[in-house]
């Protein structure tokens, strides 16, 4: 199966001379998180991210062509595992197709889902632990946490710590995507100001929710509806599931870890990390499982700091972390510190249950 088979090509597209306004409307109408950009003859510039005109005061009437990102490029005859590996690896939620220099389809997460496979692999393999928002909080606070931890989507609680919905940063691009009355010197797009009364609970959406051990395949179908999968138990997020995170799974193994750096174009940044990474996993390997892949996503922000998001997958499930730092190196410090903590805490809780069931055959 290529790219031509799975693609949609109908495609959604804007001019650069189009505003971000009209970008975040039709994302939100369209429930995505990207649009391509072309000329009027559909030759392909680049693409738009939500993520980009929420994090930083992107005026409604901004062009687009101030935001536009460079991507890798698909072709039509491009197999699955490309698509696969280049969409993982990039960290990009959609990739174009592009032949002859024009857009001819948008392939995304979910087109390459559907043609998955994952045995019996279950959610507990490849979840993330969820980072939630309770149902009171404002629409600012909720922008706020995902800048600070890098992520797009979270899980809403009630008072309870129940489960109840899910809010993303399409869902507040709808309510701060419309020009407002305000003074010339007031912030645009990504501020506070146009949304610290609004209540997450006014925008929430209604969250797919599933229990842990269920099978990965059994949830693919739900991906075409849902851009995350919250994994519950008594009804309390524990975790969260979007289609790149199981796609992970599908990358080549190798017999050492592979590493792979998104988002991220400044090679010698990409090395020095890249370094830092490998000794880490040296000094840890055999911990918690063996370690298989590593998929780090590295952002770097107006304000000058990097943000780095990692997932690391072992053959008992995924260890993932997030930090943020001045420079890219004090940012992967921060990263393998936290990293290091979470596989301690794993380790010795796996030691503390085998010393249990021992005990508790040696007093049977």
């Amino acid at each position: 199966m290529n790219a031509s088979e799975i693609m949609v090509d109908k495609v959604i597209a804007l001019n650069s001379e189009e505003t971000v306004a009209k970008a975040l409307k039709m994302m939100h109408e369209n429930d995505i998180n990207q649009i391509p950009i072309v000329d009027d003859n559909r030759k392909y510039l680049g693409m738009v991210y939500a993520k980009e005109f929420l994090g930083i005061n992107a005026m409604p009437a901004s062009k687009l062509k101030s935001f536009l990102a460079k991507t890798p490029i698909l072709s039509p005859t491009d197999d699955v595992e490309k698509c696969t590996h280049l969409m993982v690896t990039s960290g990009n939620h959609a990739l174009p197709v592009v032949e002859s220099g024009k857009l001819s389809g948008i392939i995304s997460e979910k087109d390459v889902i559907s043609t998955a496979d994952f045995g019996h692999a279950i959610v507990d393999e490849v979840m993330s632990g969820a980072i939630v928002i309770e149902e009171d909080t404002t629409l600012s606070i909720a922008l706020s946490k995902m800048r600070r931890y890098n992520i797009s989507r979270l899980p809403v609680i009630n008072s309870n710590g129940v489960l109840i919905g899910t809010i993303s940063a399409i869902d507040i691009a709808k309510v701060i995507a419309t020009p407002r009355e305000r003074a010339s010197k007031s912030p645009g797009v990504g501020t506070m100001t146009a949304i610290r009364d609004v209540k997450v609970k006014d925008v929430m959406r209604r969250a797919t929710s599933v229990e842990r051990g269920t099978k990965l395949n059994s949830i693919i179908e739900n991906f075409k509806v849902s851009g995350e999968i919250i994994v519950a138990g008594d009804g309390r997020p524990i975790g969260i599931l979007t289609p790149k995170d199981a796609l992970e799974l599908t990358l080549p193994k190798r017999s050492e870890p592979t590493i792979h750096i998104a988002h991220l174009d400044n090679e010698g940044e990409r090395q020095e990390i890249e370094e830092q990474l490998s000794r880490f996993l040296k000094k840890i390997q055999g911990k918690l499982g063996n370690i298989q892949i590593v998929i780090l996503y590295v952002d770097k922000h107006k304000t000058r700091k990097y943000s780095m998001r990692a997932r690391m997958i072992t053959t008992k499930g995924v260890i993932d972390a997030k930090a943020v730092g001045y420079d890219h190196l004090s940012a992967c410090k921060e990263l393998v510190s936290r990293l290091d903590r979470r596989i301690k805490s794993e380790h010795s809780q796996k030691v503390r249950s085998k010393q249990h069931r021992e005990s508790s055959r040696t007093i049977s």
